[in-house]
């Protein structure tokens, strides 16, 4: 260990690293909290691993000497993932600078740190896996996968044969947080290290409680993250533990289930609809909400019909139930869909799908699955829907929720629609205003509109119900 404390003398590991710089595993695969430490960790075994490189006799035939990669899922970590780098490496493993060269062997454009070495040089170069051709087929000394939770199998099938090239270390670094869904590649690669015998794997797992180095304050403020995350979400986090289920982005889709569906609106009862219309091969769905209770009490889901034979569907539906509110998909073909409701005098108001806007939409339907203050009958295509929803991260560094390739997402975003209309839970009650937005009660988390534009948008309801009335007058 004193040997690994030399080569980058800044570099002060965590209590838990310790044993696990020791350890000789080959492969190592992490769990641990964020800002637990682990990246500087990875960065750390990269560098003892040059230096086990620079004590033993050279690979004659191989270019360069010594090959490393850093692989994280998005260009945007990649930039950060560098940076860490050109700080970590230290100044005698660099090249001397030159008159017409002081970069001392960080390239930017290439995203790679080149490392002096006896009669030759060394690589070290920073990966983004979300195009997984793009990892193309080398020996590695040593590979440091970053993130792993959200880099696809695909990419995970292109990095495992790097490590087999019989004339390299082939030493890795596997770390991240759990993934959300127990079927992932970094899931399995964590319970096939834990039952390792032979030594070769070493699963390690450090949650915010077991990490002594965390200072007071931190605990407090990670503490304090349950209050506004998904549980889920925090307690994969900081206590990096496997949620249970389908991996399915909206949590437990079956602890929502309950009622039934009606044939018509009970008296005392106000309702709401959410329409996803469909997109090439997809479906048009419409579901109708109890207002009041959250409760899905009606729905339909129809392909291949006529446009003029799905906005009477919309109206017929709006009508038997006296809807209150629309929320309507108005993307693409949905907008002129849109324009014939409103002028025909119904409460429609239009949601326009972006990833950004598509993704806080699901996320609201996410909390309300975690918190059971929404319900639905057992409708095996919605439920089916809702638990193959994924997230996946983007080249950008954003996230994407979407359905697996030939399966469908209409149930879901129709119900996330109609939900968004409905009436807060009870627990949630608007108990004022603070210049122009509205806040809650819970957790001090703000409304979903501001004071202004929800005054708008209720004017707008009023003039759109009045006309209606006017039209069932006359």
């Amino acid at each position: 260990m004193q040997q690994r404390m030399q080569i980058a003398p800044e570099y002060r590991p965590r209590g838990w690293a310790l044993p696990v710089h020791r350890s000789k595993a080959k492969r190592k695969v992490l769990w641990v909290h964020r800002r637990g430490g682990k990246g500087w960790f990875g960065h750390h075994e990269g560098l003892a691993a040059y230096v086990q490189r620079l004590s033993e006799p050279p690979p004659s035939m191989k270019v360069p000497k010594f090959h490393a990669w850093t692989v994280v899922p998005t260009f945007p970590q990649a930039r950060q993932a560098e940076t860490e780098l050109e700080r970590f490496i230290p100044d005698w493993a660099k090249p001397e600078p030159t008159w017409n060269d002081t970069s001392r062997g960080y390239n930017r454009a290439d995203h790679t740190f080149k490392l002096v070495y006896p009669n030759g040089h060394g690589f070290w170069e920073v990966k983004s896996a979300h195009d997984p051709e793009g990892l193309q087929t080398v020996g590695l000394d040593y590979l440091h996968v970053q993130e792993c939770q959200d880099i696809t199998e695909a990419a995970f099938n292109k990095l495992l044969p790097t490590l087999r090239d019989p004339d390299r270390l082939g030493l890795s670094v596997w770390e991240g947080i759990p993934p959300d869904d127990p079927s992932h590649w970094f899931a399995r690669m964590m319970t096939a290290a834990e039952a390792d015998k032979n030594g070769n794997s070493l699963a390690v797992k450090v949650n915010y409680e077991d990490n002594k180095d965390l200072a007071p304050d931190v605990r407090v403020l990670i503490e304090e993250d349950m209050g506004v995350m998904l549980e889920r979400d925090w307690r994969r986090m900081y206590m990096v533990e496997l949620p249970e289920g389908t991996g399915s982005f909206l949590g437990n889709v079956a602890g929502c289930i309950g009622g039934q569906e009606v044939n018509g609106p009970e008296e005392g009862h106000r309702y709401v609809m959410g329409v996803d219309l469909a997109k090439k091969v997809d479906f048009t769905v419409l579901v109708v909400m109890d207002m009041a209770n959250r409760q899905v009490v009606w729905q339909r889901r129809f392909g291949g019909m006529d446009w003029n034979v799905q906005e009477e569907a919309i109206i017929t539906a709006s009508a038997d139930f006296h809807v209150r509110r629309i929320m309507l998909d108005s993307t693409g073909v949905g907008d002129p869909m849109y324009d014939k409701l409103l002028f025909k005098g119904l409460p429609v108001e239009p949601f326009l799908f972006t990833n950004e806007s598509k993704y806080r939409l699901l996320t609201e339907l996410a909390v309300a699955i975690e918190k059971r203050t929404v319900r639905y009958p057992n409708i095996p295509v919605m439920l089916r829907e809702m638990q193959s929803l994924r997230a996946e991260k983007l080249p950008s560094g954003r996230s994407r929720v979407e359905a697996p390739d030939g399966q469908h997402d209409d149930y879901p975003m129709a119900l996330a629609l109609a939900l968004s209309v409905c009436d807060p839970p009870p627990e949630m009650m608007i108990v004022g205003r603070l210049g122009s937005r509205s806040y809650i009660e819970e957790a001090g988390q703000p409304a979903r509109y501001g004071g202004g534009a929800w005054l708008a948008r209720q004017r707008m309801l009023d003039k759109i119900r009045a006309r209606q009335d006017a039209l069932e007058v006359a």
